[in-house]
């Protein structure tokens, strides 16, 4: 079982929990990611310098509570504030890096992971995606559990010492994210790992919509937001937003159906792919076990088996039925099996 953390109280007061109970699993996952860049980039001097840019500036000016909690999990952890402040900013990381290196390029290789979707039919929905990354990760996966000040409770599947991959709250709002690396970026917004744990502050999912329209984005994504009786994907860059299902079904990959693509990539068929299978397969009225068989074989589901240095270290369905719950395997399902973890308070009905 991986580990699971309740975590209450004011942001640095939590953030320092999660870091003191973690602190060597965090130590662990520093290490591999650290390992990871060196081939590419000196590892301390990159992190400084991401924790140097606008995107920390944007962090303080509208998410205060998480750089607080932030700099607490880097106090518990004995790790740098630097460090710990990139750690969350997983996309940004990686166009920061590719920005570097492709300096007089004319083509670089596109992110092709992940595969979100959202599902709702009479009453019941569900939101659902794996969350594929760098295989450095596989081995920090934790269950968040979080009894916020404003009353809500907010379950994060995560990995050590950071604030979220996605997840569900009490007012039955879960939310997805997809990387869209075609899209603008830009080092003067809020970062995507800080974006996911906002919106899951949000109590609907018009609040949600409104909270993306406020604030300055850093990088292309999308978000697949869901509650019992509304689907939801929206394209966010650093210059636009655009909503491209709302409904009973929303599905998203990795390449933009909506928002015009500014960079060049040289590959985008397994996106392609992904998003192919799930819409030959997932439909409105999808069981827990239909969506798991879903991810459980084909394009979506990124094996532990394969050569590739990127796989599901993550597969999360969130249940947005009477009983809220989130059924999360740390790893791809033809190997893992989902572990249920449920909502022990609901807050009000979302629209």
């Amino acid at each position: 079982m991986i580990p699971e953390l309740t975590l209450a109280g004011p942001p640095r007061d939590r953030g320092r929990q999660h870091g003191e109970e973690l602190r060597g699993l965090i130590a662990a996952a520093v290490d591999a990611w650290f390992e990871d860049l060196a081939p590419r980039t000196e590892p301390g001097a990159f992190v400084a310098e991401v924790a140097a840019s606008g995107l920390l500036a944007a962090a303080e000016a509208h998410a205060p509570d998480l750089v607080a909690e932030v700099a607490g999990i880097a106090e518990g952890a004995g790790q740098g504030f630097d460090t710990m402040f990139a750690w969350q900013l997983i996309d940004e990381c990686w166009w920061y890096l590719d920005d570097l290196e492709a300096e007089g390029a004319a083509e670089r290789s596109g992110r092709e992971r992940c595969s979100a979707l959202a599902v709702n039919h009479a009453g019941q929905g569900f939101v659902a995606q794996t969350q594929d990354l760098y295989r450095h990760c596989d081995g920090t996966q934790v269950m968040l559990r979080y009894l916020d000040q404003s009353g809500l409770e907010v379950l994060v599947p995560s990995l050590a010492g950071l604030l979220a991959l996605n997840g569900v709250n009490s007012a039955g709002v879960a939310v997805c994210i997809t990387t869209l690396s075609q899209l603008a970026h830009g080092s003067d917004g809020i970062a995507s790992g800080l974006l996911v744990p906002m919106l899951l502050r949000c109590t609907s999912i018009d609040e949600a919509l409104a909270l993306l329209r406020r604030v300055p984005i850093a990088s292309g994504n999308s978000f697949v937001i869901g509650v019992c009786h509304r689907s939801l994907a929206v394209e966010v860059s650093s210059k636009a937003m655009r909503v491209v299902a709302d409904g009973e079904r929303a599905l998203h990959t990795n390449h933009t159906l909506a928002l015009e693509a500014v960079h060049t990539f040289g590959r985008f068929e397994n996106s392609v792919q992904r998003l192919a299978q799930l819409d030959e397969q997932v439909r409105p009225g999808s069981t827990l076990d239909d969506l798991a068989a879903v991810y459980s074989s084909g394009a979506v589901c990124q094996s532990r088996a394969t050569n590739s240095p990127l796989m599901s270290v993550g597969t999360m369905i969130f249940d947005l039925g009477d009983e809220l719950a989130c059924h999360y395997a740390p790893g791809p399902l033809d190997t893992d099996e989902l572990v249920t973890y449920r909502m022990k308070s609901r807050a009000g009905a979302a629209i």
